[in-house]
């Protein structure tokens, strides 16, 4: 136990990181940039503060080992997570007894996202709000030139944005369409799928994230 609270954002420097252990520290959360490691074949962060973790986490087909046991604020999974080797014991563990709706249960996953996140969609918000529409047109124009994200005209962006298009919030776990500021989220608790028999202590659950109502009616945890 180091007693860490953060790691650095520059891990993603190590492009030949392939397992990371960080157990045992007050980390409360994951960087995002962690998931363009993609020889990173396992990540174990149990026993620590975590209450969300990256959207992306477990997109890459490499990472196929996630450990982030005895997390006990972590309610939700990314949905990528769902065909690996997981430890989630001991995650969002509630007080005996008490059952919650799909409705609070999202509500309780959600606790915490990204400060990114400033907005939540549903199946009825049909229009993706203009500031998300933007980022992805940049992202589009931009993502196959990274060198041209820096301050060069003519689109001269504060940093934070700049750093944003370079490592975005996530990807639509339907589409792959790329999301910064909305999500679209759908919850499949772990209780009702194939692994609840493994994982018997805790009421974690796994969440899509969509970016558009379309793909939050059409996303399917088995397909």
């Amino acid at each position: 136990m180091n007693q860490l609270m953060s790691l650095p954002d520059r891990l993603h420097r190590c492009v030949s990181l392939q397992n990371l252990t960080a157990d045992h520290n007050l980390l409360s959360h994951v960087p995002r940039q962690l998931c363009w490691l993609h020889r990173l074949n396992q990540l174990s962060m149990a026993a620590n503060r975590l209450t969300f973790l990256p959207l992306d986490l477990g997109r890459s087909r490499e990472l196929q080992f996630v450990f982030v046991d005895n997390n006990v604020d972590l309610k939700g999974l990314p949905s990528y997570l769902y065909n690996k080797v997981i430890g989630c014991s001991g995650c969002g563990v509630s007080s005996p007894g008490v059952e919650m709706d799909l409705a609070e249960a999202l509500t309780e996953a959600l606790v915490k996202l990204p400060a990114e996140v400033k907005v939540v969609g549903s199946e009825t918000d049909n229009i993706v709000p203009l500031e998300e529409l933007t980022m992805r047109t940049l992202h589009r124009i931009y993502h196959h030139r990274p060198a041209d994200l820096n301050l060069q005209p003519p689109i001269t962006l504060p940093k934070s944005l700049l750093d944003l298009l370079r490592f975005p919030l996530g990807h639509c776990h339907r589409c792959s369409q790329v999301m910064f500021t909305i999500i679209y989220p759908k919850l499949f608790p772990l209780r009702d799928t194939a692994l609840a028999g493994v994982h018997r202590r805790t009421t974690v659950s796994f969440v899509a994230y969509c970016c558009s109502s379309h793909c939050l009616r059409t996303f399917d945890l088995q397909g």
